[in-house]
């Protein structure tokens, strides 16, 4: 993982660490059900009122740090504030915005954190006022950058309270081994609340970092290996086989990867040649070659939230992806400059890339150059100077479209296409506080012309789909469709 920090985690992987470490107020469910509500956490229940704009939190009295000391209100506001303080640029600040003050904080506006919405009443009771009411907020506070923070840790030990034997935690485990880029070893937190937490049969949770997934799946039915996934450990092209397996299991996700411009950067600072770029990817390639649950999509939001439209953005149309690239001053590709597209480093990944540079050089004959990076370089590189063309796939961080559409928010650190753009920053946050399902859709479907349509801010390629293997031994391993992985209630059955 590029970062055990919550307030500078951005990927799946350090968030399935993370989430393994420590514990927010609420959870996303991880039974693999489809409702995905936000269950109680730390706060064992909470209450809603003046109509949908405060809630008052209450903790667990047996809630406490790995040290033993208790989790108090304060250190949900200790947590935020580190959020929400500019100089730590925290890519998902943005979540926390709907708190009265919260982005003025942000924006240097308010220096007083006191005059922010949270507000501790004791100990164990944290009160938040929100500028509108959210139905979806308990699912928002689920995530990393909601967690609370022990300001001790981070005086003794400063960025390296996330090494083993700094970092104190409050969830089902503590980091009790991280050998950079080698594994990470996860042992039970005797002092978690969970009543079903099981640690008797449980020595630890290891988790290697492999870079081959081939190596993966050799040491997998080697049984060095108890559990492995597409994305990270199995190769697409294994899949065909690996589903045959008595233990494998197949879960659809809420997840869309995509290709994106940096709108600021020539050729792609002219709209005409990303909407030709747009309409020159044949998605069909996709399940064709890769052949792992690959599913073709336009749109910016997955089925089965309100907000899904399959004919929202832009569909395969060669013929007029050559006129526009045409019209952009590039006839039948003549002029354009070579451009490079990068992707983080994986055998998968690779494959991908590769097939948006055949059906780019096919149907607008341009240049395109394949660059990748190491995951960690990656990301650093996308935030501080996003090449023209790169390659990411995102989660919905809680189970609503509105994960999907604030990502490309104005305020939104995940934006990496430096498009902007007021209207449909005013759509998407209309559309949070609706509570008509139908209203919800046309303000999302308005908002998706404008980003997919009018100024192709990217291009959504397939949503995933997840094959797993599990060892028949291990018990209350938990997974849902937004990626999820939780394992406070694992247990080995070893004979």
């Amino acid at each position: 993982p590029p970062t055990l920090d919550p307030i500078k985690m951005v990927d799946l992987t350090s968030y399935t660490v993370i989430q393994n470490m420590m514990r927010g107020l609420t959870l996303i469910d991880a039974s693999g059900g489809k409702d995905m509500a936000a269950t109680p956490a730390v706060a064992s229940h909470w209450e809603i009122l003046n109509d949908g704009k405060r809630y008052v939190f209450h903790l667990r009295k047996n809630a406490v740090w790995s040290d033993g000391q208790p989790v108090t209100a304060q250190h949900f506001i200790d947590g935020w504030q580190r959020a929400l303080t500019p100089d730590n640029a925290a890519d998902y600040a943005f979540f926390l915005f709907e708190i009265a003050g919260a982005k003025d904080f942000y924006d240097g506006q308010l220096t007083d954190f006191s005059q922010v919405g949270v507000k501790a009443l004791d100990d164990k009771t944290l009160q938040v006022d929100l500028l509108r009411a959210i139905p979806f907020f308990p699912a928002l506070v689920a995530a990393p950058i909601a967690l609370p923070i022990r300001k001790d840790m981070l005086t003794a030990h400063g960025e390296h309270f996330t090494e083993a034997g700094n970092y104190i935690t409050n969830g089902p485990y503590i980091l009790d081994t991280w050998r950079h880029e080698e594994e990470i070893i996860l042992k039970p937190n005797p002092a978690f609340y969970g009543e079903h937490h099981l640690t008797d049969n449980l020595d630890a949770v290891q988790m290697l970092m492999i870079n081959d997934p081939n190596t993966s799946v050799v040491m997998y039915e080697n049984d060095e290996l108890d559990y492995i996934e597409t994305a990270t450990s199995i190769p697409s092209f294994d899949v065909r086989r690996l589903r045959h397996f008595s233990e494998a299991k197949t879960s659809h996700l809420h997840r869309i990867n995509y290709i994106g411009f940096n709108t600021k950067k020539p050729p792609f600072d002219n709209v005409k040649v990303r909407q030709a770029f747009a309409m020159s990817i044949d998605r069909s390639y996709y399940p064709q070659l890769m052949q792992s649950g690959q599913e073709p999509i336009t749109g910016w939001i997955t089925p089965g939230l309100v907000g899904y439209n399959p004919e929202a953005g832009l569909s395969f149309q060669p013929e007029k992806a050559k006129k526009l690239l045409a019209e952009a001053g590039y006839p039948d590709g003549k002029g354009f400059p070579t451009v490079t597209l990068a992707y983080p480093t994986k055998y998968d990944t690779q494959k991908e890339m590769e097939i948006a540079q055949y059906l780019w050089k096919t149907y607008l004959n341009v240049p395109v150059r394949l660059e990748n990076m190491e995951w960690k370089v990656y990301l650093s590189t996308l935030k501080q100077d996003a090449p023209q063309l790169f390659r990411l796939g995102w989660f919905v961080d809680y189970p609503d479209a509105d994960s999907f559409m604030s990502m490309m928010l104005s305020d939104s650190g995940n934006n990496q296409s430096r498009w902007r753009d007021e209207e449909y920053d005013h759509l998407v946050h209309e559309a949070a506080v609706q509570q008509d399902p139908e209203v919800r859709q046309s303000l999302y479907d308005r908002a998706q012309t404008i980003m997919l349509k009018r100024d192709v801010a990217m291009v959504p390629i397939f949503r995933a789909e997840k094959t797993y293997l599990l060892k028949p031994y291990v018990k209350g391993f938990k997974i849902n469709e937004i990626n999820l992985i939780n394992l406070d209630e694992l247990a080995i059955e070893k004979l």
